[in-house]
């Protein structure tokens, strides 16, 4: 006995002597992304860098009525469960699923492997989970269930437990996950599937298939109602990462209990003197009801015990920009969670969880939160340098989003821009390689995709979800810029292509006659030159060739002396506008009509013989305007002027909409 206790020592020791190696692997912390210090993942190094970290930026009142107008938004996907109809066509709702079921098959048909075989799915294995979605038991007319989750679980596609995975070894993402679910939320049941083992249910923001073990159906609204539509000052709400019931051998069902961010409990109200719950005391504890399944899958509610260090907060918290980074760092290093699976959220899911802690209510996927009735700005077509203009404005709590991807801002440190999301892979930062890191990260926008694109310039959407349009709000969101409408047309036609892979347009600087060479032959439609451009000072780029032999071959523009062009020469605004009025007289449109009188402008007479005509058409059509009573005409022309000349002159020239009959 001795000597295995001794053995059993040594052994300890030698534990304890390899543990101490790792010490210094140890001591240096998570593994951050480039930019990242230990300190910015404290909420506190967040609000400090706010004018006001603890002003309200919404009431309580004032949430209730945007939650109310986006339930009432279209495309939101969110509603307010308590107005639903008590009842439903059955048939016709068995009818639309069955549809809809088929039509979520035929997406994912070729894309899933069968766990079972580890092949492609073939259509048997689709064909199941679809029949199994027909209810036996619709009618034509069927009441309303109301439920609530008793675990923390996900909507599902289809009726089935069985895993729908583009990978067969990696079982952590899995398309059947449509949108987490808390425990203690509101559901309404409609149909049940055909094996009696899944509900087709609605939450507050999306609609799916749920196990029928994870909800317990209430007998009736009422208790429905009593069960989560509470005043503020009733409920605990779970604002960090994850927060668990003790254990207790005494009450198994509410024992250990895993509440996940944005969960809403019920506070147990005056329990009187010397209360026990489950034999204990409730020093030190919040007491609160957690709903239970019975046997019969009918619903009950039992105290449970959360301890006062849990990371909860008596009614919703305070919407501030202070709380707001304490709610959305509280998940760092949380697993990525696809459709909600893993007891976690992905990037759109993490956004809607992070708001829920305030009782507000966002649309569960970017599409869905965009049309709601909030500060938003479409980054499509924009700029790197307005990015970087409207970024610099915007406030800790804006979402920044691209195709496939959703952040959550929280601001501007040495000129870089910090977001935490949820994630499931990028370019990794020191091999290039892809990366799965499938978890919640913070970093900068520098991120790159698999496309080499940074984060910053894929975005194309920013929108604030706190900044809600109601009466009488004001927040000083930032405007775009003047040339906005005009770079935005450029870009999307490929007018002006951006200088650079990340969007940089080259606002401030000036137009070169080969520039514009290019661009109003593209306008033109880059046709067929008559010849080679017979300038002995372009270069042998192709394009540039071409679009000067067109453009010299059509009057469009001239050579600056003999055999020359100048292709690096800079325009002025005079120059560029003449091109212009050539081109428009090209295309058969009249230049002479609308004349502005120039007269008045201080320097007319700098205004040269060639442009004489073109720059009154180019004013009395609008295209362009003067300064402070200058028309400035030597001043060289920018490209964000140029872009928003050529825009002005394509809404100019468009054909007149047909007049209502």
């Amino acid at each position: 006995m001795g000597r295995k206790r001794t053995a059993v020592l040594g052994l300890l020791l030698a534990v304890g002597c390899a543990a101490a190696t790792l010490q210094p692997a140890l001591a240096a912390g998570p593994a951050r992304m480039p930019g990242v210090t230990a300190e910015m993942s404290d909420p506190a190094f967040w609000a400090a860098r706010q004018d006001d970290p603890d002003g309200v930026i919404l009431t309580a009142e004032e949430i209730a009525a945007y939650n109310a107008d986006t339930a009432a938004q279209e495309g939101t996907m969110v509603t307010d469960l308590r107005t639903a109809a008590a009842t439903f066509d059955g048939l016709a709702r068995r009818e639309a699923v069955l549809s809809s079921a088929a039509e979520d098959a035929r997406y994912y048909s070729g894309r899933i492997y069968d766990p079972a075989t580890g092949e492609k799915a073939e259509w048997p294995f689709f064909q199941a989970m679809i029949d199994n979605c027909a209810d036996p038991r619709a009618a034509g007319t069927m009441p309303v269930r109301y439920a609530v989750a008793v675990e923390r679980t996900a909507l599902r596609v289809f009726p089935s437990d069985q895993p729908m995975m583009d990978d067969p070894q990696d079982p952590d993402f899995d398309y059947q996950a449509l949108s987490a679910v808390n425990v203690n939320d509101p559901l309404l049941l409609y149909l049940t599937s055909a094996d009696g083992k899944y509900y087709m249910a609605r939450s507050r923001d999306c609609s799916g298939w749920i196990s029928a073990q994870d909800v317990a159906v209430c007998a009736d609204r009422a208790e429905w109602l009593a069960a989560w539509d509470l005043p503020a000052e009733k409920l605990l709400v779970v604002y960090g990462s994850k927060a668990y019931t003790d254990f207790s051998n005494a009450r198994p069902q509410t024992a250990r209990r895993m509440l996940t961010q944005g969960t809403a409990l019920e506070l147990a109200g005056d329990l009187g003197a010397d209360a026990l719950v489950g034999g204990r005391a409730l020093y030190h504890n919040y007491a609160v009801w957690l709903p239970v399944r019975r046997g019969d899958g009918g619903y009950e509610k039992q105290l449970a015990l959360l301890p006062e260090t849990a990371p909860v907060h008596v009614g919703y918290l305070p919407l501030t920009p202070a709380n707001l980074a304490k709610v959305a760092l509280a998940t760092l290093g949380d697993v990525y969670g696809w459709g909600g699976m893993l007891a976690s959220e992905d990037c759109s899911g993490m956004v809607r969880t992070i708001y829920s802690c305030f009782g507000l209510h966002i649309g569960r996927n970017g599409n869905w939160q965009w049309p709601m009735n909030m500060e938003k700005v479409d980054m499509t077509h924009m700029s790197m340098e307005e990015k970087r203009a409207i970024l610099d404005r915007l406030p800790l709590g804006a979402a920044l989003c691209f195709p496939g991807h959703e952040m959550f801002y929280l601001g501007k440190v040495e000129g870089q821009y910090y977001v935490v999301s949820s994630v499931g892979s990028i370019m990794s930062p020191d091999t290039g390689k892809l990366l799965s890191t499938r978890e919640v990260m913070l970093s900068t926008l520098e991120v790159k995709r698999a496309s080499g694109l940074t984060w910053l310039g894929a975005l194309n959407q920013a929108f604030v979800p706190c900044y809600a349009k109601l009466e009488g709000k004001d927040y000083g969101f930032p405007a775009l810029q003047w040339y906005h409408d005009g770079v935005a047309y450029c870009l999307d036609r490929e007018l002006m292509p951006a200088l650079d892979l990340d969007g940089t347009f080259g606002i401030g600087q000036a137009v070169t006659r080969g520039e514009l060479a290019r661009t109003m032959w593209t306008l033109a439609g880059q046709p067929e030159a008559a010849g080679d451009a017979d300038f002995a000072d372009l270069g042998e780029e192709e394009q540039t060739r071409t679009a000067v032999a067109w453009a010299a071959s059509t009057g469009v523009m001239v050579g600056t002396g003999p055999a020359a062009f100048s292709p690096e020469g800079v325009l002025t605004r005079q120059q560029a506008v003449t091109v212009l009025c050539r081109f428009a007289q090209t295309q058969g449109l009249d230049t002479t009509s609308a004349q502005a009188d120039l007269s008045g402008y201080a320097d007319y007479a700098d205004v040269g013989d060639y442009a004489r005509a073109a720059l009154p058409w180019a004013c009395g059509v609008g295209l362009v305007v003067g300064a402070e009573g200058r028309l400035l005409p030597d001043q060289p022309v920018t490209r964000e002027q140029l872009a928003t000349i050529l825009h002005r002159y394509a809404l100019w020239s468009a054909p007149a909409a047909p007049a209502e009959a």
